[in-house]
């Protein structure tokens, strides 16, 4: 497919573009990283994932794969799932400071297991709960960051 070799070697021109500047801020060592850091390791993931994409794409043949070139609006269902899902990370960054980061991630995550890609109760209460707890405890125990508290201050 044509677009994914060009798109790939755009994203591997953006990822070599974010690890130089990157290595330009100072990478530090891993015990006191520096303010280059994690964009450099970030620019690697991209560079790393469109090197993949791009020898994906040179490998298929011509014309083995349909190449789907509908614009993504056609379906008026995936759509409005586009605008619900902005709406609601909009409605998530707002609501964040006065619900708290626990509160509001298990509604966000519950709203789109519910609603987005439609889910069982049990696998929409559990999921939210084990990855709102899972966040917690990466961002403000492991990496020791200020969540929002809101109205849970016990934590």
């Amino acid at each position: 497919m044509e677009r994914e070799k060009w798109s790939s070697l755009f994203w591997l021109g953006v990822g070599i573009f974010i690890c130089i500047g990157s290595l330009r801020l100072s990478l530090g060592q891993f015990r006191n990283p520096g303010p280059g850091f994690l964009s450099f390791f970030a620019g690697l993931v991209i560079t790393g994932l469109a090197l993949v994409v791009h020898l994906q794409s040179r490998k298929r043949r011509p014309g083995t794969a349909k190449e789907k070139s509908e614009p993504i609006w056609s379906d008026p269902k995936k759509g409005m799932k586009i605008v619900m899902t902005v709406f609601a990370l909009l409605v998530y960054a707002v609501v964040m400071n006065y619900l708290g980061f626990l509160i509001s991630t298990f509604l966000f995550l519950g709203f789109i297991l519910k609603t987005i890609e439609p889910q069982r109760w049990s696998v929409t209460l559990i999921g939210s709960l084990i990855a709102s707890a899972a966040f917690y405890v990466i961002f403000e125990i492991g990496l020791q960051s200020q969540l929002p508290k809101g109205l849970i201050q016990i934590f």
